[in-house]
């Protein structure tokens, strides 16, 4: 009898922790436009959890819409913390006692995150150079590197604020290359923005920023926050190659000043993207664009797959391990080519294309350059194949 007493205790306890449990997880923020796997789910339901983000009234977060002004100072002082209680009133014509954001605004403007001046369009877009600047003087975010924005020089005002919240892995920037300051803030990228400064774990473990080798050519380097791997290889290889079209740029700039006719519109430009940057590889992809008279303008792609753990650049043949994979990848190519383009003739080998791949987390990609195997019309031809079929 006293067995049956503890057991029925035992499954009476059980049941109100899992009841507990079950209220627990009924009771958690949920948006219905911040879907599982979404880019920024984690930073947006760990911010929400936490009572620093609200949510709109109709169950939606509204991901994309820009943070205004007067919301990125409510999102700040909660995360911060900041006593919103007997705060000086910062005088703005535009935000009086009873507007629903006066506490929040006046504690961050006397936190020194905003600035004082006659109004503080409360509801205007937050910018991302003002979002790089109210960031870094709340979370006291340091850090340097040397980065060569191709969209902002180092002094560029925002530059100094933009800086360090790159070097701590809070951002990476609006593409490889640019920050885009003027541009609005997404409420999503408030929420990584914000959660990235407030917990280390959601920041990026790898960092990677531009540095320029000429006007319009520009290579990546990397860092590993976690100082797991050492990058010193990849990152001379990035620099080398910098080197290199930096003298091809200067050779055709040459060639312009003795063309009168035409010598004015010749370029010669190098941009580059990272559509893969873990700690399993890292692809970088240049694009060259070049035009010294003509009909048109040239433009190249070649890439550099990295693999991270054995720190060597690989080829499609190191990369694949399944047996009878180049006929394979051969006949979807060609398939897919001849598809999209009739007339265009394929490789008969992956020996002449072995290079011309780059890397994503959930395919790997073949592209064919114009004129390769096809008229220069047929333009750039990127085919997106799945690792199982290689792998």
């Amino acid at each position: 009898m006293r067995f049956l007493r503890k057991c029925i205790c035992f499954v009476f306890v059980m049941a109100l922790f899992i009841a507990g449990a079950s209220l627990k997880t009924e009771a958690a923020v949920v948006f219905s436009d911040v879907p599982s796997g979404h880019w920024a789910e984690k930073e947006i339901y760990y911010l929400a959890d936490l009572g620093v983000l609200k949510g709109k009234a109709n169950g939606i977060f509204d991901k994309d819409a820009p943070v205004t002004r007067e919301e990125a100072a409510a999102i700040l002082v909660r995360a911060k913390g900041i006593s919103t209680a007997n705060v000086p009133n910062p005088g703005f014509s535009d935000v009086p006692k009873t507007h629903l954001f006066y506490k929040e605004i006046a504690a961050a403007v006397n936190a020194g995150w905003f600035a004082k001046s006659g109004k503080f369009n409360p509801k205007g877009q937050l910018k991302r150079v003002e979002m790089a600047k109210i960031t870094n003087l709340a979370f006291g975010i340091s850090g340097h590197v040397p980065v060569d924005w191709a969209d902002m020089g180092a002094d560029y005002w925002g530059y100094q604020y933009i800086t360090p919240l790159l070097a701590s892995g809070i951002t990476s920037g609006y593409t490889a290359t640019t920050f885009n300051p003027s541009a609005p803030v997404t409420r999503a990228q408030m929420a990584v923005f914000t959660a990235r400064s407030m917990n280390p774990q959601f920041r990026l473990k790898i960092v990677s920023y531009p540095r320029k080798a000429a006007d319009l050519v520009y290579y990546p380097q990397f860092i590993d926050m976690t100082g797991a791997n050492d990058f010193t290889n990849l990152n001379q290889a990035m620099q080398q190659d910098g080197q290199l079209q930096a003298q091809n740029r200067k050779d055709v700039m040459e060639l312009a000043l003795e063309d009168v006719l035409m010598g004015q519109y010749y370029l010669y430009e190098v941009t580059y993207s990272l559509p893969r940057v873990d700690f399993d590889y890292i692809s970088v992809v240049f694009d060259n664009y070049t035009y010294t008279g003509g009909a048109h303008p040239n433009q190249m792609r070649y890439s550099f797959n990295y693999d991270v753990k054995n720190a060597v650049f690989i080829s499609l043949h190191e990369l694949a391990t399944k047996p009878g994979y180049e006929s394979t990848i051969i006949n979807k190519l060609n398939e897919m080519n001849h598809e999209h383009y009739e007339y265009a003739g394929g490789p008969a080998s992956l020996d002449e294309i072995q290079f011309n791949f780059y890397l994503t987390r959930s395919n790997f990609v073949v592209y064919l350059n114009p004129y390769e195997f096809g008229a220069y019309a047929a333009g750039l031809r990127e085919y997106a194949m799945p690792f199982s079929l290689i792998r």
